[in-house]
Protein backbone atom coordinates (compact mmCIF):
# COMPACT_ATOMS: atom_id res chain seq x y z
CA UNK A 1 0.00 0.00 0.00
CA UNK A 2 0.82 3.80 -0.68
CA UNK A 3 -0.20 6.10 1.56
CA UNK A 4 0.02 9.65 0.49
CA UNK A 5 -0.13 12.64 2.38
CA UNK A 6 -1.28 15.60 0.50
CA UNK A 7 -2.93 18.02 1.95
CA UNK A 8 -1.62 21.34 3.28
CA UNK A 9 -1.40 20.76 7.44
CA UNK A 10 -1.68 17.17 7.65
CA UNK A 11 1.40 15.13 9.45
CA UNK A 12 2.20 11.94 10.35
CA UNK A 13 2.83 10.55 13.62
CA UNK A 14 3.38 6.93 15.05
CA UNK A 15 1.41 4.96 17.12
CA UNK A 16 2.43 1.80 18.02
CA UNK A 17 2.82 -0.12 14.89
CA UNK A 18 0.60 1.92 12.76
CA UNK A 19 0.77 5.44 11.15
CA UNK A 20 -1.57 8.25 11.83
CA UNK A 21 -2.35 11.21 10.07
CA UNK A 22 -3.63 14.25 11.94
CA UNK A 23 -4.67 17.83 11.09
CA UNK A 24 -2.28 20.33 12.25
CA UNK A 25 -5.06 22.61 13.31
CA UNK A 26 -8.40 20.52 14.92
CA UNK A 27 -5.67 17.86 15.78
CA UNK A 28 -8.42 15.33 14.01
CA UNK A 29 -7.48 12.05 13.07
CA UNK A 30 -7.68 11.69 9.40
CA UNK A 31 -6.31 8.70 8.52
CA UNK A 32 -4.28 5.39 10.29
CA UNK A 33 -2.44 2.22 8.79
CA UNK A 34 -0.94 -0.53 10.00
CA UNK A 35 3.30 0.06 9.16
CA UNK A 36 2.94 -4.14 7.98
CA UNK A 37 0.41 -2.81 5.14
CA UNK A 38 2.56 -0.28 4.02
CA UNK A 39 4.91 -0.11 1.38
CA UNK A 40 5.80 3.75 0.66
CA UNK A 41 4.68 6.89 2.26
CA UNK A 42 4.70 9.89 -0.42
CA UNK A 43 4.78 13.20 1.32
CA UNK A 44 4.43 16.52 -0.27
CA UNK A 45 5.03 20.08 0.18
CA UNK A 46 2.83 21.26 3.20
CA UNK A 47 2.73 18.07 4.77
CA UNK A 48 5.41 16.66 7.67
CA UNK A 49 6.15 13.27 9.24
CA UNK A 50 7.69 12.97 12.54
CA UNK A 51 10.80 11.36 13.44
CA UNK A 52 9.15 8.18 15.39
CA UNK A 53 7.20 8.39 12.26
CA UNK A 54 10.43 7.90 9.67
CA UNK A 55 12.19 5.41 12.76
CA UNK A 56 8.97 2.86 12.40
CA UNK A 57 9.91 3.29 8.27
CA UNK A 58 13.15 2.41 8.38
CA UNK A 59 12.79 -0.32 10.70
CA UNK A 60 10.18 -1.92 8.39
CA UNK A 61 11.85 -1.20 4.97
CA UNK A 62 9.03 1.25 3.91
CA UNK A 63 10.85 4.20 2.16
CA UNK A 64 10.00 7.78 2.12
CA UNK A 65 9.37 10.28 -0.60
CA UNK A 66 8.89 13.84 -0.50
CA UNK A 67 7.54 15.70 -3.78
CA UNK A 68 6.45 19.05 -4.80
CA UNK A 69 3.06 19.67 -6.61
CA UNK A 70 4.01 18.56 -9.63
CA UNK A 71 4.56 15.38 -8.13
CA UNK A 72 8.40 15.42 -8.68
CA UNK A 73 10.49 13.73 -5.87
CA UNK A 74 13.17 16.05 -4.34
CA UNK A 75 14.39 14.27 -1.47
CA UNK A 76 13.72 10.29 0.01
CA UNK A 77 14.47 9.03 3.31
CA UNK A 78 16.54 5.74 3.35
CA UNK A 79 17.30 3.30 6.36
CA UNK A 80 21.13 3.17 6.73
CA UNK A 81 21.46 -0.20 6.28
CA UNK A 82 20.74 0.38 2.37
CA UNK A 83 25.42 1.02 2.43
CA UNK A 84 26.34 1.22 -1.51
CA UNK A 85 28.37 -1.27 -2.78
CA UNK A 86 31.69 0.23 -3.88
CA UNK A 87 32.56 -2.75 -6.00
CA UNK A 88 29.76 -2.17 -8.32
CA UNK A 89 30.51 1.52 -8.66
CA UNK A 90 33.50 0.43 -9.95
CA UNK A 91 31.86 -1.62 -12.15
CA UNK A 92 30.02 1.20 -13.57
CA UNK A 93 33.27 3.38 -14.18
CA UNK A 94 34.77 0.63 -16.10
CA UNK A 95 32.11 -0.27 -17.96
CA UNK A 96 31.63 3.45 -19.13
CA UNK A 97 34.61 3.20 -20.78
CA UNK A 98 34.34 0.06 -22.51
CA UNK A 99 31.80 -1.21 -25.33
CA UNK A 100 29.77 -2.44 -22.17
CA UNK A 101 28.31 0.97 -21.54
CA UNK A 102 27.10 1.17 -25.25
CA UNK A 103 25.45 -2.49 -25.30
CA UNK A 104 23.56 -2.21 -22.19
CA UNK A 105 21.96 1.20 -23.60
CA UNK A 106 21.66 -0.08 -26.80
CA UNK A 107 19.48 -2.69 -25.41
CA UNK A 108 17.47 -0.87 -23.14
CA UNK A 109 16.58 2.02 -25.62
CA UNK A 110 15.48 -1.09 -28.01
CA UNK A 111 13.16 -2.26 -25.24
CA UNK A 112 11.58 0.90 -25.17
CA UNK A 113 10.84 1.39 -28.70
CA UNK A 114 9.70 -2.27 -28.87
CA UNK A 115 7.70 -1.30 -25.65
CA UNK A 116 6.07 1.90 -27.64
CA UNK A 117 5.49 -0.35 -31.27
CA UNK A 118 3.89 -3.00 -28.73
CA UNK A 119 1.45 -0.67 -27.08
CA UNK A 120 0.20 0.58 -30.26
CA UNK A 121 -0.61 -2.78 -32.07
CA UNK A 122 -1.55 -3.47 -29.15
CA UNK A 123 -4.02 -0.39 -29.32
CA UNK A 124 -4.50 -1.45 -33.08
CA UNK A 125 -5.95 -4.76 -32.76
CA UNK A 126 -8.35 -3.39 -29.97
CA UNK A 127 -9.84 -1.03 -32.46
CA UNK A 128 -9.07 -2.71 -36.26
CA UNK A 129 -6.75 0.11 -36.92
CA UNK A 130 -4.46 -0.34 -40.11
CA UNK A 131 -2.89 2.89 -39.95
CA UNK A 132 -2.07 2.62 -36.02
CA UNK A 133 -0.67 -0.88 -37.09
CA UNK A 134 1.26 0.46 -39.53
CA UNK A 135 3.18 3.23 -37.39
CA UNK A 136 3.27 0.71 -34.92
CA UNK A 137 5.28 -1.36 -37.20
CA UNK A 138 7.67 1.70 -38.82
CA UNK A 139 8.62 2.79 -34.94
CA UNK A 140 9.62 -1.24 -34.94
CA UNK A 141 11.90 -0.62 -37.87
CA UNK A 142 13.97 1.94 -36.18
CA UNK A 143 15.62 -0.28 -34.16
CA UNK A 144 17.44 -1.62 -37.48
CA UNK A 145 19.46 1.77 -37.07
CA UNK A 146 20.75 1.53 -33.42
CA UNK A 147 24.93 1.75 -33.31
CA UNK A 148 26.76 -1.33 -32.38
CA UNK A 149 29.99 -1.45 -30.98
CA UNK A 150 32.17 1.77 -29.83
CA UNK A 151 31.29 3.27 -26.31
CA UNK A 152 28.47 5.67 -25.10
CA UNK A 153 30.29 8.70 -25.90
CA UNK A 154 30.29 7.48 -29.75
CA UNK A 155 27.15 5.51 -29.37
CA UNK A 156 25.11 8.60 -27.61
CA UNK A 157 23.99 11.15 -30.30
CA UNK A 158 23.03 8.49 -32.49
CA UNK A 159 20.71 6.66 -29.81
CA UNK A 160 19.11 9.73 -28.67
CA UNK A 161 18.13 10.48 -32.08
CA UNK A 162 16.91 7.48 -32.98
CA UNK A 163 15.12 7.24 -29.93
CA UNK A 164 13.17 11.13 -30.24
CA UNK A 165 12.22 9.61 -33.81
CA UNK A 166 10.78 6.50 -32.39
CA UNK A 167 8.78 9.02 -29.65
CA UNK A 168 7.66 11.37 -32.05
CA UNK A 169 5.73 8.73 -33.98
CA UNK A 170 4.18 7.30 -30.67
CA UNK A 171 2.95 10.51 -29.48
CA UNK A 172 1.61 11.35 -32.67
CA UNK A 173 -0.05 8.15 -33.03
CA UNK A 174 -1.27 8.26 -29.27
CA UNK A 175 -3.46 11.43 -30.34
CA UNK A 176 -5.11 9.71 -33.33
CA UNK A 177 -6.48 7.01 -30.36
CA UNK A 178 -7.10 9.23 -27.04
CA UNK A 179 -9.81 12.46 -26.67
CA UNK A 180 -8.99 15.59 -28.53
CA UNK A 181 -10.03 17.38 -25.04
CA UNK A 182 -7.70 15.16 -23.79
CA UNK A 183 -4.64 15.28 -25.62
CA UNK A 184 -3.07 17.53 -27.86
CA UNK A 185 -0.91 14.72 -29.92
CA UNK A 186 2.61 15.89 -28.75
CA UNK A 187 4.29 15.26 -25.54
CA UNK A 188 4.34 18.30 -23.40
CA UNK A 189 5.98 18.87 -19.78
CA UNK A 190 7.55 21.34 -17.73
CA UNK A 191 4.79 21.82 -17.52
CA UNK A 192 2.45 19.42 -19.28
CA UNK A 193 -0.52 21.30 -21.44
CA UNK A 194 -3.27 18.55 -21.21
CA UNK A 195 -4.59 16.27 -19.41
CA UNK A 196 -2.89 12.99 -20.36
CA UNK A 197 0.25 15.09 -20.18
CA UNK A 198 0.08 15.53 -16.26
CA UNK A 199 -0.95 12.24 -16.04
CA UNK A 200 2.34 10.92 -17.77
CA UNK A 201 4.43 13.65 -16.03
CA UNK A 202 2.83 12.58 -12.37
CA UNK A 203 3.19 8.87 -13.57
CA UNK A 204 6.93 9.07 -14.08
CA UNK A 205 7.53 10.24 -11.31
CA UNK A 206 6.31 7.31 -9.48
CA UNK A 207 8.19 5.20 -11.69
CA UNK A 208 11.21 7.18 -11.15
CA UNK A 209 10.69 6.54 -7.33
CA UNK A 210 10.72 2.98 -8.05
CA UNK A 211 13.66 2.42 -9.89
CA UNK A 212 15.69 4.77 -7.99
CA UNK A 213 14.64 1.94 -5.05
CA UNK A 214 15.88 -0.69 -7.21
CA UNK A 215 18.96 0.70 -7.97
CA UNK A 216 19.95 1.22 -4.78
CA UNK A 217 19.22 -2.28 -3.30
CA UNK A 218 20.86 -3.66 -6.20
CA UNK A 219 23.86 -1.87 -5.44
CA UNK A 220 23.88 0.49 -8.30
CA UNK A 221 25.35 4.71 -8.07
CA UNK A 222 21.97 6.27 -9.13
CA UNK A 223 24.07 9.06 -10.16
CA UNK A 224 26.27 7.28 -12.57
CA UNK A 225 24.51 6.77 -15.74
CA UNK A 226 25.58 6.22 -19.68
CA UNK A 227 22.80 7.48 -21.59
CA UNK A 228 22.05 10.35 -20.02
CA UNK A 229 25.14 12.74 -18.89
CA UNK A 230 26.35 13.49 -15.58
CA UNK A 231 25.45 16.84 -14.06
CA UNK A 232 25.20 17.66 -10.30
CA UNK A 233 22.42 16.26 -9.23
CA UNK A 234 20.96 14.16 -11.89
CA UNK A 235 20.12 10.80 -11.45
CA UNK A 236 21.49 9.36 -15.15
CA UNK A 237 21.61 5.83 -14.11
CA UNK A 238 17.26 5.77 -13.05
CA UNK A 239 16.35 8.08 -16.07
CA UNK A 240 18.53 5.25 -18.31
CA UNK A 241 17.03 2.37 -16.65
CA UNK A 242 13.18 3.70 -16.37
CA UNK A 243 12.99 3.57 -20.37
CA UNK A 244 12.39 -0.07 -20.16
CA UNK A 245 9.48 0.25 -17.89
CA UNK A 246 7.32 4.15 -19.17
CA UNK A 247 5.03 2.15 -21.52
CA UNK A 248 4.44 -0.79 -19.70
CA UNK A 249 3.55 0.76 -17.05
CA UNK A 250 2.83 4.33 -16.62
CA UNK A 251 1.48 4.87 -20.32
CA UNK A 252 -0.62 1.99 -20.07
CA UNK A 253 -2.27 3.32 -16.51
CA UNK A 254 -2.51 6.46 -18.00
CA UNK A 255 -3.70 5.68 -21.59
CA UNK A 256 -6.59 3.52 -19.25
CA UNK A 257 -7.66 6.24 -17.15
CA UNK A 258 -8.52 8.52 -20.07
CA UNK A 259 -9.99 6.16 -22.38
CA UNK A 260 -12.73 5.14 -19.40
CA UNK A 261 -12.87 8.38 -18.80
CA UNK A 262 -11.73 7.54 -15.04
CA UNK A 263 -9.74 11.39 -14.84
CA UNK A 264 -11.40 14.28 -16.41
CA UNK A 265 -9.80 17.58 -17.92
CA UNK A 266 -11.80 19.42 -14.71
CA UNK A 267 -9.41 17.43 -12.53
CA UNK A 268 -6.40 19.77 -13.45
CA UNK A 269 -5.28 22.90 -11.82
CA UNK A 270 -3.98 25.99 -13.91
CA UNK A 271 -0.37 27.24 -14.20
CA UNK A 272 1.68 29.67 -16.35
CA UNK A 273 1.37 27.76 -19.93
CA UNK A 274 0.13 24.53 -18.80
CA UNK A 275 -1.24 22.34 -15.93
CA UNK A 276 -0.62 19.96 -13.06
CA UNK A 277 -3.45 17.28 -11.73
CA UNK A 278 -5.30 18.28 -8.39
CA UNK A 279 -6.13 16.06 -5.24
CA UNK A 280 -8.49 14.04 -6.66
CA UNK A 281 -6.54 13.55 -10.11
CA UNK A 282 -3.08 12.55 -8.11
CA UNK A 283 -5.22 9.89 -6.20
CA UNK A 284 -6.49 8.62 -9.29
CA UNK A 285 -3.24 8.27 -10.61
CA UNK A 286 -1.31 6.72 -7.75
CA UNK A 287 -4.10 4.10 -7.38
CA UNK A 288 -3.51 3.18 -10.76
CA UNK A 289 0.39 2.98 -10.87
CA UNK A 290 0.19 1.19 -7.51
CA UNK A 291 -2.80 -1.72 -9.22
CA UNK A 292 0.02 -1.17 -12.15
CA UNK A 293 3.43 -2.07 -10.28
CA UNK A 294 1.31 -5.23 -8.20
CA UNK A 295 0.24 -6.55 -11.51
CA UNK A 296 1.31 -10.39 -11.91
CA UNK A 297 2.36 -11.62 -15.56
CA UNK A 298 4.63 -14.09 -16.92
CA UNK A 299 8.12 -13.14 -17.69
CA UNK A 300 10.17 -15.70 -19.23
CA UNK A 301 8.84 -18.67 -17.30
CA UNK A 302 8.39 -16.90 -14.14
CA UNK A 303 5.51 -15.02 -12.01
CA UNK A 304 6.46 -11.53 -11.31
CA UNK A 305 5.38 -8.30 -10.67
CA UNK A 306 5.87 -5.29 -12.18
CA UNK A 307 7.39 -3.66 -9.32
CA UNK A 308 9.52 -6.73 -8.91
CA UNK A 309 11.23 -6.78 -12.29
CA UNK A 310 12.25 -3.27 -11.97
CA UNK A 311 14.17 -4.87 -8.84
CA UNK A 312 15.16 -7.78 -11.46
CA UNK A 313 16.57 -5.58 -14.21
CA UNK A 314 18.45 -3.58 -11.76
CA UNK A 315 20.11 -6.57 -10.91
CA UNK A 316 20.77 -7.54 -14.15
CA UNK A 317 22.41 -4.36 -14.86
CA UNK A 318 24.87 -5.90 -12.21
CA UNK A 319 25.69 -8.82 -12.96
CA UNK A 320 26.66 -7.43 -17.08
CA UNK A 321 28.45 -4.87 -16.08
CA UNK A 322 30.37 -7.14 -13.02
CA UNK A 323 30.96 -9.68 -16.24
CA UNK A 324 28.77 -12.41 -14.17
CA UNK A 325 26.52 -12.48 -17.57
CA UNK A 326 28.01 -11.74 -21.40
CA UNK A 327 24.66 -9.85 -22.03
CA UNK A 328 21.82 -7.88 -20.91
CA UNK A 329 18.52 -8.73 -21.76
CA UNK A 330 16.23 -5.67 -21.21
CA UNK A 331 12.74 -6.02 -20.27
CA UNK A 332 10.21 -5.98 -22.91
CA UNK A 333 6.49 -6.34 -22.42
CA UNK A 334 3.69 -7.49 -25.21
CA UNK A 335 5.94 -8.51 -27.99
Amino acid sequence: MRVVIDEYGTYVHKKRNRFVTMNNKDKAVKWEFSADKVTQILVYRGAAITADAIDLAVKKGIDIIYLDKFGKPFARTYSCKFENSAAVHRCQVRAYDSEKGARLMRGMIEAKIRNQSYLLKSLARNREDRELEETAEHILSLCAGLPEGGDIDMSRNRLFGIEGEASREYFGALGTVLPEKAYSGKRTKQPPEDLFNALLSYGYGILYTEVEKACVLAGLDPYMGFLHTDRPGKPSMVLDLMEEFRQPVVDRAAISLVSKKAVKPDELKAVENGFYLDRSGRHKMVEAMSSRLSKIITYRKDRHSFSSLVLRQAREVVKFICGEEEAYSPFVYGG
